[in-house]
């Protein structure tokens, strides 16, 4: 999805650093990954993994490993105790990769957004 110079720079602002992140993997002068995490919660325990995403181009090389890795460092830093993300059920490919990275699904789902006819489910990963 495109995002528009606007919805960028509303992200941009709450990305800053305090209560939020984004990471964006470069290769030269393209990127080829982002991720962002927001802290939510009233007491700053619990972060969401939001954004995520690789270049087709650049799966299964580390660079979605690496992003992930920054905002759960990032996350310490801000004194998060777990951070979360929904995953589409289809999306097996990205449960396995969560999965290989600590996450687990919580048992929660949800429908999806944009498509009410697929489940999202809800994945955890405690920090530190």
């Amino acid at each position: 999805m495109a995002f528009t110079e606007e919805e960028w720079l509303k992200r941009l602002g709450r990305w800053n650093g305090e209560r939020g992140i984004g990471f964006l993997a470069m290769d030269g002068d393209v990127g080829c990954g982002i991720a962002g995490a927001l802290i939510e919660s009233e007491d700053g325990r619990k972060a969401t993994l939001v954004s995520m995403w690789t270049a087709p181009t650049h799966r299964k090389s580390g660079v979605g490993k690496m992003l992930v890795n920054a905002v759960l460092e990032w996350a310490e830093t801000r004194g998060v105790k777990i951070v979360d993300l929904l995953v589409t059920g289809i999306n097996d490919g990205a449960i396995r990769f969560y999965e290989r990275l600590g996450f687990v699904k919580t048992g929660r789902t949800q429908a999806y957004p944009i498509d009410p006819t697929i489940r999202e489910f809800e994945m955890e990963r405690r920090v530190g």
